[in-house]
């Protein structure tokens, strides 16, 4: 049995050093093939593609006191803005309009005072 397990441990030890011989010498003629070029002075450029997503580092909410329509648009989406640029300028009619009712109601307001 002793000489049995030693004849087998000196065939796969043996077996071993065929393949690696084999392999050897097989890795030695497949050198890895270079391509060379002639150094060349020129202006170097750099491009770089990427795919990814980008998040904003800071998002601030933009809001008016009052509401209405716009009438200029000066700023659009993703501009780059600073602080108190006019950003839009919204239709002045409506207020305008409301200021002149007031007016109204209060000129009508002094006139039934005078007239009691």
């Amino acid at each position: 049995m002793k000489r049995r397990l030693s004849w087998i441990i000196g065939i796969v030890i043996a077996a071993g050093l065929i393949t690696g011989g084999y392999l050897y010498t097989q890795g030695i003629g497949a050198r890895p093939a270079f391509r060379t070029a002639a150094v060349t002075r020129g202006p170097l450029t750099s491009a770089v593609s990427a795919t990814g997503t980008l998040n904003a580092v800071i998002t601030v909410q933009v809001g008016s006191q009052i509401s209405g329509q716009v009438k200029e648009l000066h700023a659009d989406f993703n501009s780059v803005v600073k602080k108190d640029q006019l950003i839009a300028r919204i239709d002045p009619e409506s207020f305008e309009a409301k200021v002149n009712q007031t007016r109204a109601q209060v000129d009508a307001a002094r006139a039934s005072v005078l007239n009691q």
